[in-house]
């Protein structure tokens, strides 16, 4: 599937107040923030995401624009339908992904990961969203297979927006997929060779159903044989990491 950049489409003004959202269900939680699926009433009661984070000082943006300036036009992007505050918490709507996360379908049904084939098709939408936002001259930060969401025709997207406490390296296991100088908070070099790092932990994740250096991983060996280009493509992506070229 070959993703380029989407024509603009009109965008649709989303309610900015609380009261035109009614909250169904609780469908996920981190270390500082909640999800619900929701209806938006004055949009013809369509069923929309809200992810209410709870701020405070200690936390930082990971992104490097306001999220009201997300708005990325790549299919495999999931941008915010809108944002605002609700009693001191910021709620961010977005639309409803109802198969979930890719961490939550690889922890219910592929424990041991998925076949090569299919990693492939993963990755490569994961690369097509990537390589659009290294042209824009931005990059994701913070990758991991909790932000990338399914819908129910089996699309994958990338959700373009994430809050994160500096506390949640340890508690939240942040760890396992950030790049070493993002884990000690030297953002000043950040760039997109991090992303890189992040997308082989995802590729070994999917591969083995947990991410290296987590407490169930397993050496590849242990699990099952790849091809010669899955490794060559690990090896390429380590190559690039270390050299800073994408």
């Amino acid at each position: 599937m070959n993703h380029e950049a989407e024509e603009p489409k009109e965008v649709l003004q989303y309610p900015l107040e609380s009261k035109s959202y009614t909250i169904l269900d609780e469908v996920g939680s981190g270390a500082n923030s909640v999800v619900y699926k929701a209806i938006c009433v004055p949009m013809n009661s369509m069923v929309v995401a809200i992810k209410a984070v709870n701020p405070g000082q200690s936390f930082w943006w990971l992104l490097s624009k306001p999220i009201s300036l997300l708005s990325h036009s790549h299919p495999t992007i999931l941008n915010p339908l809108c944002s605002f505050t609700v009693d001191g918490r910021l709620w961010v709507v977005m639309p409803f992904m109802s198969a979930g996360s890719l961490q939550s379908i690889i922890s219910s049904s592929f424990p041991n990961g998925f076949s090569e084939p299919c990693i492939a098709v993963i990755l490569k939408e994961i690369l097509s969203a990537l390589s659009y936002l290294h042209k824009q001259a931005d990059v994701y930060k913070y990758i991991k297979t909790t932000n990338i969401l399914i819908d129910s025709n089996g699309s994958f997207k990338l959700a373009n927006f994430e809050m994160i406490s500096l506390s949640d390296t340890s508690s939240a296991g942040m760890q396992y997929w950030v790049a070493p100088e993002v884990l000690n908070f030297q953002f000043n070099g950040y760039g997109p060779k991090d992303d890189i790092w992040s997308f082989g932990v995802i590729a070994l994740e999917l591969a083995h159903g947990c991410p290296p250096l987590s407490d169930h991983h397993l050496p590849p060996s242990k699990h099952k044989n790849f091809s010669e280009a899955f490794k060559d493509m690990l090896r390429r992506k380590g190559r690039a990491y270390g050299s800073g070229d994408d």
